[in-house]
């Protein structure tokens, strides 16, 4: 796809969504048009597959992930999408999720640009709309999520001063029989049941109390992904002790072309109740060996770096590392954070 420089930026919100005084105001481009939305509608999403299948064939995977995305797709006052173009191609795409309350409150990020349009400013002009935008949410810190690490991501986060402070390992699993734990008395494993939904929210919620990401799942969280073209309720195993549910493995099978067929451990816990008992690795080999009857190529999972338990887990089923998405964070607000480095320096704070 070739693509060329166009029109002068401008801001346009069809949804009539919350648009900052900023995002009115200011110009940080004299080449893109940025859209921002609350919501994807149906015009947007074949440019924006265009955008990341090429840079998913540029760089090796995927550039953004599902849980912003199924937001902004059925609309989330807390999601917001933006959207650079030139010439009424996108080149562009940047989405954020608002989370959290008073000093705890975050917003996280994920962005994408066009290869053939990289190094031009549009990375660093979406990323600037988004600090205004967190800033504006009255963020304490801005989260911008780079999937497989690189000199780019690093370089971009390193320009607004941002540091690494999270790494989520992507480990990978050959294919093969899994080894197969004791079968814990009084454990069952069974296939996720329509109507379920309520007993699996409350599992999840309570599994991952406190976790950024998988805990405090809405109804619409887990009715977005059961609506995926992926979802079987057979790929969801339920695990289980002595009649009531205490863990489960939500398996994923795609197709990603070239890979073939790719098994994910999609989400994996116990109750904490349970922890200590072998369940996690009972429930990890169940999910290993479902995935192996679907004649997966290869079985991905993700992991927290500090997660050091659970990684040794993963490395005695034979998972070894295969890249890692790197988490770069930026305190909020920036001015505050400036007038902050100048005292230090002892430079005067009015200039």
């Amino acid at each position: 796809m070739k693509l060329s420089k166009g029109a002068p930026l401008t801001t346009v919100d069809p949804m009539g969504a919350r648009v900052p005084w900023f995002f009115r105001r200011n110009c940080f481009s004299d080449m893109h048009h940025i859209e921002i939305v609350t919501r994807l509608e149906g015009e947007h999403f074949e440019p924006l597959s265009e955008l990341t299948e090429a840079a998913s064939r540029a760089d090796g995977h995927e550039p953004i992930g599902e849980h912003k995305f199924l937001r902004l797709q059925h609309g989330d006052d807390l999601a917001i999408a933006f959207l650079a173009q030139e010439s009424d191609q996108l080149v562009g795409y940047a989405h954020t999720l608002t989370y959290g309350t008073g000093d705890d409150r975050r917003v996280s990020c994920e962005l994408v640009v066009h290869p053939e349009v990289r190094r031009s400013g549009i990375g660093r002009t979406l990323l600037d709309y988004v600090i205004r935008h967190a800033e504006s949410e009255g963020a304490r810190r801005l989260d911008l999520w780079a999937y497989n690490d690189s000199d780019a991501s690093r370089a971009i986060a390193g320009g607004f001063g941002m540091k690494a402070t999270r790494r989520l390992l992507h480990m990978h699993r050959h294919p093969g029989p899994p080894p197969q734990p004791a079968h814990p008395d009084g454990v069952t494993i069974r296939p996720f049941k329509a109507g379920e939904d309520e007993m699996w929210l409350e599992l999840n919620n309570h599994v991952f109390a406190g976790h950024p990401e998988q805990g405090n799942w809405t109804q619409e969280d887990f009715r977005a992904r059961t609506a995926q073209e992926w979802f079987r309720p057979e790929d969801l195993l339920v695990l289980e002790v002595d009649g009531a549910p205490a863990g489960f493995c939500w398996t994923k099978v795609e197709n990603r072309g070239d890979e073939g067929s790719v098994g994910e451990i999609y989400v994996i816990g116990t109750e904490p109740a349970q922890h200590g008992k072998g369940l996690g690795r009972y429930l990890l080999g169940e999910g290993l060996r479902h995935l192996s009857e679907r004649e997966v190529r290869t079985v991905a999972v993700y992991v927290d770096e500090s997660n050091e338990r659970a990684i040794v887990l993963y490395e005695s089923f034979d998972f070894h590392h295969h890249h890692a998405d790197v988490m770069y964070s930026l305190p909020l607000p920036v001015e505050s954070r400036k007038a902050g480095a100048r005292e230090t320096t002892g430079e005067a704070a009015t200039g």
